[in-house]
Formats: structure tokens, sequence, C-alpha cells
């Protein structure tokens, strides 16, 4: 028996009856290497179809994802933008509304700074500036000095035996009425919590934050380092810009009164 017959006989025997598929396989076989082109068995618009399918899946995929990033991200804003939910929103609003009062010290005048008043009884401070139920320490230190202005911590204590619910601080220059600023970052529990509308952004620590026109005491959320026993400190991240004097006056709004601190 020949080669040729062998290999035929071969086929036959694993291979079902297919005329066709029996004549493409011997073909194969005994082609020389050069003409062995195996053909897909599929065509291009089949392939075409078959992947079509899971791109489709894969683009609805990335549309629920997208929406759902848009959403989030809204949400987000949105709550950056929101006062503490700790707060009582409708105190707040209320101190809100009140217009803001403060005095005008005329160019090359010195600076009023609120007397200091002993409170060595109350708290770590001897003498602390204002006239309460808020209190400034005499000196903030200095943060940091960014392409838009000057930044400090701003550090508060309040007398809470006369003191309650949400406290509202706003301020500006008492010289160019440049406004005052307040920053998320750095932030943590018990620290003045910035709120309103966002005013612009600045960059602090080599990251960007938003800067809001308001502060809030959280009553509820002293400074951590708080002494047992003291009065709650809360500090806030305040800044003026660049064309500002530094001679800056803080109205100071709580249930029952509005108090101006002056400090230099």
């Amino acid at each position: 028996m020949s080669l040729r017959a062998e290999i035929r006989a071969a086929i036959d025997d694993v291979t079902p009856p297919a005329p066709a598929l029996q004549q493409k396989v011997v073909a194969y076989v005994l082609a020389d290497d050069r003409d062995r082109v195996v053909r897909p068995r599929w065509s291009s618009t089949r392939w075409t179809r078959s992947f079509r399918g899971p791109m489709t899946l894969v683009a609805a995929a990335l549309l629920v994802v997208l929406i759902g990033g848009l959403v989030l991200g809204g949400r987000l804003l949105r709550d950056m933008n929101a006062p503490p939910q700790t707060i009582n929103q409708a105190e707040l609003k209320r101190l809100e509304s009140r217009p803001v009062h403060l005095p005008t010290v005329q160019p090359g005048a010195e600076c009023p700074t609120s007397p200091l008043t002993d409170l060595s009884a109350h708290g770590p401070q001897a003498f602390l500036l204002g006239e309460g139920p808020v209190y400034s320490t005499r000196l903030a230190y200095r943060n940091e000095t960014t392409n838009w202005g000057t930044w400090y911590v701003l550090s508060l204590t309040v007398d809470t035996t006369t003191a309650s619910g949400p406290i509202l601080i706003r301020g500006e220059d008492l010289q160019t009425h440049a406004q005052v600023l307040f920053a998320r970052a750095p932030l943590a529990p018990g620290y003045g919590i910035p709120a309103g509308t966002v005013v612009r952004t600045d960059v602090l620590g080599g990251e960007t934050a938003q800067l809001y026109p308001e502060a809030v005491l959280d009553l509820t959320r002293p400074y951590e380092g708080t002494k047992k026993g003291d009065w709650p400190i809360y500090k806030s991240t305040m800044g003026y810009p660049k064309a500002a004097t530094g001679c800056i006056g803080l109205q100071v709004d709580g249930a029952g009164f509005t108090e101006h601190l002056v400090i230099n």
C-alpha cells in the first residue's frame, strides 16, 4: 500500500463521513509547507458581530460608571458646601441673616485691638481677647503665606455657661474691608467648620483648599486638645489677602448675643 493510500485509510478511521471535510484535510496533509494556509472558519462579519456584543456591554458599564461618578461628585460638592449636620440649620440661618456691622479704621490709625480679660480661673490662658462669651488668644500663629494672602490658625474659647447652639464667625480687614476667608483644610473634629458658599480656592500645604466666608463653631465638638475642666477650644484656618493690613475684625453671632473681636 502506498503512503497516500495509508493516509486516506487513517483519515477514514477517525472522521465521520464528510466528503468536503475529507478533501480539505487531505489537501492540507499532502500540501507543501508554503501552501498550508489555515483559513479562518468565521468570516470577518461574524467575528465583528461576536466582538460587538461584549463591547456593547463594556460601553454600557462605562456609561453607568460615568453617570454614577457625576451623581456622587454632585453630592460631594453639595455636602462640602453644606454646614455640618450636627448644627441646628434653622438657628444657623437666623444667625446668617444678621447683618455684619464692624468698625472702620482709617489708614494709618492704630488698630483697636479687643481688650484683654483675665480668665485665669477658667482656662489655660491667663488673659484672652474679648469680652465674651467668645474669646480669642492674644496671638494666632502664622500657618502659611501664599500668592493670595496670609493664613493663620485662629484659636477661640467659649464660655459654655452663657453660650449655646451654633456660633457664626464672619470677618474683614477693618481698613481695606477685604473679606476674611476660612479654609476647610487642615480640618479635624473640633475645629471651626467653614460654611457658606465657596468663594475661591488657594493652595495650602501643597493641596488645593476651598475657601469660605464663614466659620461655624459646633459646641458639641470641641478641639480634642482641650484640657479637662477648661472652656472648650476651637480652631479655624483663617486667611486674608495680601492687600489687607492685618487689622482683622470678627463678628461673632450666637443665640442671644453679637460680639465683635478685633485682632492684629
